[in-house]
């Protein structure tokens, strides 16, 4: 094997590991949406500045295009695509949130937390984000480069486990910022 195709190789791993953790996310949060249904219509109404009488048709589309994506990249033939609309929604995400800070609104709840606590706009959602949306976009340029391959059982119990680890990571966020100020 040349170099090249080892390194491709160890792309196409990780590229299928991280469409394993962002698939379950995806699904995740979109049943959140579903579950948690007049949370997200305020976020919808308050966050993103949806009319109120659409909010419920909204929340709809973003979790059925949650739920698509998360769906997709759990499928080697259309992982390539659901990367990419997973990449667009958490853009977007970004996007809203840089314009909730940039008006002054930080203590708009996002409803990016799965717990009932939300913690004010700044850094860490920012940041996480972006890196979701960043990680979502790579799966989609390492599909088109090496393909799609199927879950393993161990990149399964992986995904779960970082699963975990995120929903740790976004309660622990929520209760207080990890030092005194926040960067933004």
């Amino acid at each position: 094997m040349t170099d090249t195709a080892s390194m491709l190789g160890i792309c196409g791993e990780l590229a299928t590991q991280l469409a394993a953790f962002l698939g379950l996310l995806l699904a995740a949060s979109g049943a959140h949406k579903f579950l948690r249904k007049d949370r997200a219509r305020a976020a919808a109404r308050e966050f993103a500045g949806v009319p109120g009488r659409l909010a419920p048709a909204a929340v709809a589309v973003m979790a059925g295009a949650e739920l698509l994506a998360g769906l997709a990249l759990w499928v080697p033939e259309f992982r390539g695509a659901g990367a990419a609309l997973a990449a667009l929604i958490w853009g977007g995400y970004w996007l809203l949130m840089l314009r909730a800070i940039a008006r002054g609104a930080r203590e708009v709840d996002c409803g990016c937390t799965f717990g009932a606590a939300h913690r004010t706009l700044g850094a860490f959602q920012i940041l996480r984000s972006a890196a979701l949306a960043a990680a979502a976009a790579l799966v989609a340029v390492a599909c088109a480069a090496c393909g799609a391959d199927l879950f393993t059982a161990t990149q399964i119990l992986a995904a779960f486990a970082l699963l975990a680890l995120y929903v740790a990571l976004d309660q622990a966020m929520a209760l207080k910022p990890p030092r005194a100020g926040e960067l933004l």
